[in-house]
């Protein structure tokens, strides 16, 4: 990789003229058809055949609309080995299409586990033996500094991209992130803000990322103090209830700073009542990503 990751993500935001993220979680029962019923119809083998069609007739839809895929590997590990074997398609079919990845693994360990986990998902594996290689990984800094350390050396020295969690999209998540004075969420984007600055590069932005729910709008001009060249990953656009609305301190003038990712409001708009007048599940997705860009274009700075 010869520029960093912020590099590679606002140069293919500015290409694509959008700032919305696909996530790539495949729930068997949603897809549409005819990979439904051939992914049901037998054992991991069948689903995963029938996910690596499905992947590769939808990034065929969203590459011209999106920079970046984020798979979720829970989706695929839970098929076991074949499953991981689609997740490696999907991933080198998405490169293939100049679409960014961001694993989307939620890994965080301490020592030596750690070291295993970045050298698995950031690193090349052990004497070739790689998970598939992404652009970027999401990581759970909540373990503490030591569990991030291997983390930002494997990005540093492969020029990918972290996002690390600090303020999480689901109801729960200020159980425990809005815990202290200040805010524990704080504490971490501090942190993480601190952590990035050894990792920007020409594009003024750093290759350490952060999570910031989508799903709290009235927080991110917050974040965005705290956190002022760091790349946001927003997620819980669409069916967690985030719009546009309130999106815009996520973003920079020249509207870079942020990706917001959608999963099931794109990935099941085949099933929408709403574009049930549009022929196919292909144009019905198409319909929905474009939607998602129109809105992020009228609410914010993103790439028009």
């Amino acid at each position: 990789m010869t520029k960093g990751f912020a590099q590679r993500l606002f140069a293919a935001v500015d290409a694509k003229r959008s700032a919305a993220m696909v996530g790539l979680d495949p729930r068997l029962e949603q897809l549409p058809e005819p990979f439904r019923a051939r992914a049901l119809t037998g054992g991991a083998d069948a689903a995963a055949n029938a996910l690596r069609e499905w992947h590769r007739a939808l990034l065929d839809v969203i590459a011209p609309l999106t920079p970046a895929v984020k798979p979720q590997a829970a989706f695929f590990e839970r098929l076991g080995a074949p499953g991981i074997a689609a997740l490696a398609d999907a991933v080198e079919q998405a490169h293939a299409r100049e679409i960014l990845v961001v694993m989307d693994a939620k890994r965080g360990d301490i020592g030596s586990t750690a070291e295993a986990y970045a050298e698995a998902w950031l690193g090349g594996g052990h004497g070739g033996h790689a998970l598939p290689r992404s652009d970027a990984l999401t990581v759970n800094p909540y373990l503490g500094e030591d569990a991030c350390e291997p983390f930002l050396a494997a990005a540093k020295s492969s020029g990918a991209g972290l996002f690390f969690l600090v303020k999480t999209s689901n109801p729960g998540a200020g159980t425990f992130q809005d815990h202290g004075t200040p805010p524990l969420a704080e504490v971490v984007a501090l942190r993480v803000c601190a952590w990035g600055e050894a990792l920007r590069n020409a594009s003024g932005w750093s290759d350490v990322g952060a999570v910031v729910g989508a799903t709290r709008p009235e927080e991110l001009a917050r974040f965005r103090a705290l956190m002022p060249h760091t790349p946001f990953l927003l997620p819980g656009y669409g069916a967690q209830g985030a719009t546009a609305a309130g999106l815009a301190p996520a973003f920079d003038a020249q509207g870079h700073g942020a990706i917001v990712n959608a999963s099931r409001s794109v990935l099941n708009a085949h099933a929408r009542a709403d574009l049930q007048h549009l022929s196919g599940w292909e144009t019905r997705t198409e319909a929905a990503l474009r939607e998602m860009v129109e809105d992020l274009r009228a609410a914010t700075s993103a790439p028009r």
